[in-house]
């Protein structure tokens, strides 16, 4: 686009595979035979147990150090001292766990407590003033850690695309399932990060909100909280399976007791052929279908379903998946091995020259649209107070993305936990922040330069007097004095106070 930055990027439209997945589903279709009823395979399932009483009454920090664990951080430390003292040849730098916490403070702080620039969050001037960072670390010592950050030795790097950031994100993975999978409803989705710089595994999908970034499966519950999440790093050349059908089985791989859980995706994902190897699985799922990947299910067609009132439907099932295509706002078609049309719900719609009308909606419908929609809700969190601290290493959006994903999933559970709790999503992560930057007593300013004064204020001439304060240097003759201005808050002597508001 004109007005894009130039630079590499692979071009990834949903319909790439669209040809291997109808080829699939051509040889399924004809396996089949499509009647107007409501068999499905699969039967009514288990309730999740839970995840136990371990972690009742334990507090928010408590619960933030089990997805962001100790070993985490001193990792990160490890890595980063490493990288400075190893690849970079500094052997004055060093950085310990405590101020590695203090560092992830305040790149947390800067997502729900944002300036114009980086320099900006030092600044003395009252208008940009933000003391905790000044407090908490030097402008220069911050810099110098972020310069040296990394989070993978380069001596023992992999072959993937992500090796540099693989670590850190295998460790937040595991730390998300080792609770189990206690939620009914899964949802599987795509996620974007974004980056608009130079790397072979960036994206760009158009008509979304993140256009320009790196993409991330994940498989999150239908609240938010995410179970299982990886990077996509482009087409692999031995890929046998439709690229839907291989993220779906990915990332259902920690599911241990499949009975227990629904699985929802959209259309993306969703064909005849994944329904069936689903089923075999023991796999209860719902999603929307494209046309092309029903298995030739003989529903009525979409030009015959716009021309009936809304609400009226269409079914076919072959006794292992059924499909439905349902008239609303547009036409909708959902698959399932699990739900039927049965009990049909009532939902309030608005019919052209009738007003707003109850109409008929299939049962497997309203199912969908209740347990769809869980990563969604995960990147609206995420993206509320995104860190907006930036670097130019490839891997520091993917890193603060992490690092933001584990407060979201440490937030809801600490929902799940204290379920009487009203504290806000805003609210944990200001006590996450805090509680890391003071782990170490607060850092005392060493003099620098201060914000400049207004000339408008400086040279008016009103209300400039000097009174007592403590000693410090004159703002012109850099001498010891214990005056300053009231009005312009700088130190100054009485000789030099005639000169500093002299135009």
């Amino acid at each position: 686009m004109p007005d894009e930055v130039s630079g590499e990027l692979e071009v990834h439209d949903n319909m790439v595979d669209e040809e291997d997945e109808s080829e699939t589903n051509r040889e399924a279709g004809t396996k089949g035979r499509w009647r107007k009823k409501e068999n499905i395979s699969l039967g009514p399932h288990s309730i999740p147990s839970g995840f136990g009483d371990v972690h009742l009454g334990k507090d928010m920090f408590e619960i933030y150090k089990l997805f962001f664990t100790d070993e985490m951080i001193s990792h990160l430390t490890q890595q980063t001292n490493l990288y400075a003292q190893r690849d970079k040849n500094d052997k004055n730098f060093s950085i310990d766990e405590d101020e590695m916490m203090k560092f992830l403070g305040l790149l947390i702080i800067s997502g729900y407590h944002s300036v114009p620039a980086e320099n900006d969050y030092w600044s003395t001037s009252e208008d940009l003033e933000i003391p905790i960072f000044a407090k908490t670390m030097s402008r220069e010592r911050f810099k110098s850690i972020k310069r040296y950050f990394h989070v993978a030795d380069n001596n023992n790097l992999g072959d993937s695309k992500m090796a540099k950031i693989l670590p850190l994100l295998q460790m937040l993975k595991d730390n998300c399932q080792k609770h189990g999978v206690f939620h009914e409803f899964l949802s599987i989705d795509e996620s974007m990060i974004p980056y608009r710089g130079r790397h072979s595994a960036k994206q760009f999908i158009r008509n979304k909100p993140v256009r320009f970034g790196y993409k991330m499966w994940m498989m999150c519950s239908a609240d938010g909280y995410p179970y299982n999440f990886s990077l996509y790093c482009g087409k692999e050349e031995n890929r046998k399976e439709p690229l839907g059908t291989q993220v779906v089985m990915n990332m259902l791989q920690p599911v241990v007791n499949k009975d227990e859980h629904v699985v929802f995706f959209d259309n993306f994902f969703t064909s005849h052929a994944l329904m069936v190897n689903l089923t075999k699985k023991g796999v209860r799922a719902c999603g929307t279908i494209r046309d092309n990947r029903t298995g030739k299910c003989p529903l009525m067609s979409k030009k015959d379903a716009e021309k009936k009132e809304r609400g009226s439907y269409d079914y076919r099932s072959d006794d292992v998946v059924l499909c439905a295509r349902w008239n609303d706002n547009s036409i909708v078609t959902v698959a399932s091995n699990y739900y039927g049309i049965s009990p049909m719900q009532k939902v309030n719609r608005w019919v052209k020259k009738e007003g707003k009308k109850n109409i008929q909606q299939p049962y497997l419908i309203t199912m969908y649209n209740k347990g769809m929609g869980g990563v969604d809700v995960c990147d609206q969190m995420l993206s509320t107070y995104r860190p907006r601290l930036r670097s130019r290493k490839w891997y520091w959006n993917i890193f603060a993305q992490l690092l933001n994903l584990s407060i979201v999933a440490s937030f809801r559970f600490y929902q799940y936990v204290n379920p009487t709790s009203e504290v806000s999503h805003k609210d944990f992560r200001r006590d996450i922040a805090r509680t890391l930057i003071r782990i170490q007593e607060p850092r005392k300013r060493k003099g620098g330069p201060t914000s400049t004064v207004p000339k408008a204020i400086r040279y008016d001439n009103v209300n400039h007097f000097l009174e007592q304060c403590p000693q410090g240097r004159c703002i012109l003759c850099k001498k010891n004095t214990r005056l300053s201005c009231v009005k312009c808050e700088k130190r100054l002597h009485k000789g030099c106070s005639a000169l500093f508001h002299k135009k």
